[in-house]
């Protein structure tokens, strides 16, 4: 099902329509490889992964290289994929210029044309003011939650194969499953809620951060054991958040920020053990 689009969803479409094919491609004229795959002959295809400058879309380059013996000359391939939405250039500053009217006629021509629900949460992006909550989580297995309203547990648990990993979090729209170092007991945990990207706090162990879509931008923290607590409405309403997950054995922080989609991130992970 199509997630109920939001204001970064309407200047992600403004952004790449408006840049349309005229891309802004560095290094156009020059093919260097930036990853390698196998074809099924076993031959080697390299791989030039470029963005346009100007919306984020990326040009996919695929070739062979010529045999040592061969003229230089080869063939390539080359196709465009979309970014994710948190890599198009000036998406945070261009969706906070969707008018109201914009954001009405997008989501009408998604099929949604009864507009937002009431029981969502309203966009406060441009007014929201950071949050702070001190809280104590009972931890059973090593687990706990972060559900939007209307998920379960058992859309994370257990873990699907098609859910988004960053060792400390693991998630799916809409739920995220966090692994802290606590088995069984009681955790500490500092939840910081932001409208915008707070950096991430030094002094721990551990640091991951995924994205993470919240369908009605309420959420609630779930403990295996049952018990729930409700997080304030989330400062962008519904949409896409960061998930920040801070951990070492005296107490862990959770911070959440509105930012649209992008790739999971290990900013912190403890030294491997070296050759003795």
């Amino acid at each position: 099902m199509m997630p109920f689009p939001n204001r970064d969803d309407v200047a992600v479409e403004q952004i790449i329509g408006a840049c349309g094919r005229d891309h802004d491609i560095p290094g156009r004229t020059r093919l260097e490889a930036t990853a390698t795959e196998t074809d099924e002959g076993g031959q080697t295809i390299n791989i030039n992964r470029t963005a346009c400058r100007k919306c984020g879309m990326i040009r996919v380059t695929r070739w062979r290289a010529p045999e040592p013996d061969a003229s230089g000359t080869f063939l390539a391939l080359a196709t465009y994929e979309r970014p994710e939405p948190g890599d198009v250039p000036g998406i945070t500053e261009r969706a906070l210029q969707v008018t109201e009217k914009e954001l009405a006629d997008f989501i009408a021509a998604r099929g949604f044309p009864g507009g937002i629900p009431a029981g969502f949460a309203p966009d406060r992006r441009a007014t929201a003011a950071e949050e702070h909550l001190d809280l104590t989580l009972r931890i059973r297995a090593g687990q706990f939650t972060l559900l939007d309203r209307a998920r379960s547990l058992g859309d994370i648990l257990p873990v699907p194969a098609y859910a988004e990993s960053a060792g400390l979090i693991d998630a799916v729209p809409g739920a995220a499953l966090f692994w802290p170092p606590v088995q069984d007991g009681d955790l500490s945990l500092a939840v910081t809620i932001s409208p915008t990207p707070p950096e991430p706090a030094p002094a721990y162990d551990r640091i991951a951060e995924l994205s993470c879509r919240f369908h009605t931008g309420r959420a609630v923290l779930r403990e295996l054991a049952g018990r729930e607590l409700p997080l304030p409405p989330l400062p962008a309403g519904h949409g896409d958040y960061r998930l920040r997950f801070h951990a070492k054995p005296s107490g862990c922080l959770l911070q959440i920020w509105n930012q649209p989609r992008t790739r999971p991130k290990v900013l912190v992970s403890p030294p491997t053990d070296g050759p003795g």
